[in-house]
């Protein structure tokens, strides 16, 4: 009786068991069916094409604006400002004055010497008439003509010292703001305006440091404003053999026709720095960085079966330049290749994608 009992027992444990293992089976592979009912997770980005493009990489230096013809007026001499004949900002020619010192104590000493050299002049020549009947000495006539070479010598000094505290345009041009007026003391140095040429050409000096491009007079540079307008094409005139002293660099200077840019103002200059190559040109939202360095995605034609279209590929890149928000970059590419752009943040290897058209807003 005891062995019936245990085997009963037995019988509808092992029942009981296989009723809720096979209830248990029976709820697994309806959650599994249920989950195969979802869809797989995808992305969704929009598109580009890898297009292949010749480029050259460029390096921008700041370059210094000169004009040919530009001076800094400024006195020579310690002096009374007593004439400012032009206005400031007139165009003056050549030879006119631009300033006058006060020089009237100069003129006098001159006009001093002058009489003093008239008088010498006279009695040398009646010394020379006495010399010849012998009634003059050979000391006298000596002294006389040392008398003469002397005074010389001091109109010559004091025309000197005059032309210093007049001051003439060397060129034709067109003065800039006055420092100075009428009546002020200004000292041998001190700036008194500028003068700048008419013509509208002008040189852009600049530099180029060592290792970075190599230039020859006949290449031409892209010049472009502070704020990265663009103003011309200049051509280099000349390159310096030696490398500035400490700077490791070498002057280069450019020349272009255009008058609105102003002498001492400052530029960018688009420096070629290798040859053209080939590169690819990529949009700037599909590049992605990590750990390992930029990458990209290009979408394929995923498998048969797949929910969505497409499938990411993720392929490495060298990343040479960049202009505009758009990529240069050479890697393992083919042109045409459709390129995940916004959105290419959330893909990874292997992930399925969908591609949308990108809407941009007004």
């Amino acid at each position: 009786m005891r062995i019936i009992s245990w085997l009963i027992t037995l019988v509808v444990c092992l029942a009981v068991t296989g009723g809720l293992a096979g209830f248990k089976y029976f709820q697994i592979a309806e959650a599994k069916a249920l989950a195969e009912s979802f869809p797989p997770p995808f992305s969704v980005v929009t598109t580009a094409s890898a297009q292949q493009d010749e480029w050259t990489a460029i390096r921008r230096l700041t370059g210094t604006v000169r004009a040919p013809q530009f001076v800094e007026v400024a006195a020579e001499a310690t002096g009374r400002v007593v004439e400012l004949p032009s206005e400031a900002g007139a165009v003056v020619q050549e030879g006119e004055v631009l300033l006058r010192l006060f020089d009237d104590d100069l003129k006098a000493q001159r006009a001093a010497f002058e009489a003093d050299l008239n008088l010498v002049n006279l009695q040398l020549k009646r010394t020379r008439e006495l010399k010849k009947d012998a009634m003059a000495s050979q000391d006298q006539l000596d002294t006389l003509e040392a008398r003469q070479q002397s005074l010389n010598a001091q109109i010559a000094a004091a025309d000197a010292q005059l032309s210093r505290l007049t001051l003439k345009a060397p060129f034709t041009g067109r003065l800039g703001i006055y420092t100075q007026s009428v009546g002020d003391l200004m000292r041998a140095g001190d700036r008194l305006t500028t003068l700048s040429g008419m013509g509208d050409t002008r040189w852009i000096d600049f530099k180029i440091p060592q290792g970075v491009a190599r230039v020859a007079p006949g290449d031409t540079v892209r010049l472009l404003s502070l704020d990265r307008e663009f103003l011309g094409e200049a051509q280099i005139t000349a390159v310096a053999d030696a490398l500035a002293t400490g700077l490791r660099a070498f002057d280069v200077r450019a020349e272009i026709d255009d008058a609105r840019l102003r002498h001492g103002e400052l530029v960018l200059v688009e420096v070629r720095t290798r040859r053209p190559e080939i590169v690819f040109t990529l949009p700037a939202p599909a590049v992605r960085w990590d750990a390992e360095g930029p990458h990209v995605f290009v979408l394929k034609d995923a498998e048969q079966g797949a929910y969505v279209p497409l499938r990411a590929e993720l392929r490495r890149i060298e990343v040479v330049g960049e202009s505009s928000g758009t990529v240069m970059a050479r890697g393992d590419l083919f042109a045409g290749e459709t390129l995940a752009v916004q959105g290419a943040f959330k893909l990874s290897d292997g992930s399925l994608a969908r591609a949308v058209v990108a809407v941009t807003g007004r």
